[in-house]
């Protein structure tokens, strides 16, 4: 045997023992990554999980990429794990999991972006089958009554962006009468909609009320939550200016919250949008503000 065939050799058999390795690895972790994986995906600023809009996207006035859902479903969960959204809108967290095989239920008030998930869904199946009896389910309904749809301790994973409370509609009117030419609506190619007027919907309450009941909402996505199991919510803080409030830091409110509930603040993620926006002049020139150009992922855990 000559030097070079006991080098493959000697590479084969590395190989194979850095396979069994992550196999094995794969198989203790609960999520089912390997460390070099589990490694790889630990970074809590992200910047690369933005992408552009779909025509189903640009329906709806606030989305997430589907690129970011299934980092999280990487993260937090395994394949045929079971995925809730409560604020579903049209879909990106139920397309995510059918993409990695997991299956998942989403509640959604307005029933046009139900509808327009459900397309989405029945659209997105053409391209990946369902061969392991995967469950995907639309709900039109309150999130406040998930509990009659799903039973305790059966979710694994919970991703999920609330409306703003009547956040978004002091943007539409901030946007048609102060921003109307400006870099903020045009060259940050920024759109804003009102979801409805029903006034169940949480884009239609004041911030007091609104977190009010997030918090009835947080309560029972805790009780149908396995023990261990994670709560990821897509939030952006927000100014008040108009009525002399500088900040509303509403990913900390909402984290106050879910702990108030028996969540346990598990992890802080920020998604930085920079490369999406322009920075626009803000105060200009007796005040200084900063650009909110990120979101947070506030990250729940429930203890066993």
């Amino acid at each position: 045997m000559d030097y070079s065939d006991t080098v493959t050799k000697k590479s084969r058999a590395i190989h194979e023992d850095d396979e069994e390795k992550e196999f094995h690895q794969r198989m203790k972790s609960f999520n089912g990554l390997s460390a070099k994986e589990w490694a790889s995906l630990s970074m809590n600023i992200w910047s690369d999980v933005s992408s552009p809009r779909n025509d189903f996207q640009k329906e709806h006035g606030a989305v997430y990429p589907v690129k970011l859902v299934e980092r999280l479903l990487l993260m937090y969960s395994r394949e045929l794990d079971n995925v809730f959204d409560p604020f579903l809108g049209i879909g990106s967290t139920i397309i995510g999991c059918q993409n990695l095989n997991r299956n998942c239920i989403g509640t959604e008030l307005n029933p046009e972006f139900a509808q327009l998930a459900q397309q989405w869904l029945v659209e997105n199946s053409g391209i990946f089958q369902n061969t392991l009896n995967l469950k995907y389910l639309v709900v039109n309904d309150d999130c406040r009554n998930l509990d009659k749809y799903i039973a305790k301790n059966k979710i694994s994973l919970t991703i999920t962006s609330p409306p703003y409370a009547d956040f978004i509609q002091k943007s539409v009117e901030d946007r048609e009468k102060v921003h109307k030419t400006s870099l903020i609506k045009h060259s940050n190619n920024s759109t804003v909609k009102q979801y409805s007027d029903n006034e169940d919907d949480f884009g239609n309450l004041p911030y007091p009320e609104f977190i009010k009941q997030l918090k009835v909402v947080l309560s029972k996505n805790y009780e149908i939550t396995k023990p261990g199991g994670y709560s990821c919510w897509v939030v952006k803080d927000h100014r008040d200016t108009k009525n002399k409030i500088p900040y509303i830091p509403f990913h900390s409110d909402l984290a106050r919250a879910g702990e108030e509930v028996g969540w346990k603040f598990h992890d802080l993620i920020i998604w930085d949008q920079s490369k999406q926006r322009k920075l626009i002049l803000l105060g200009y020139p007796s005040i200084f503000y900063t650009n909110q150009n990120c979101s947070f992922i506030v990250v729940f855990r429930k203890f066993i």
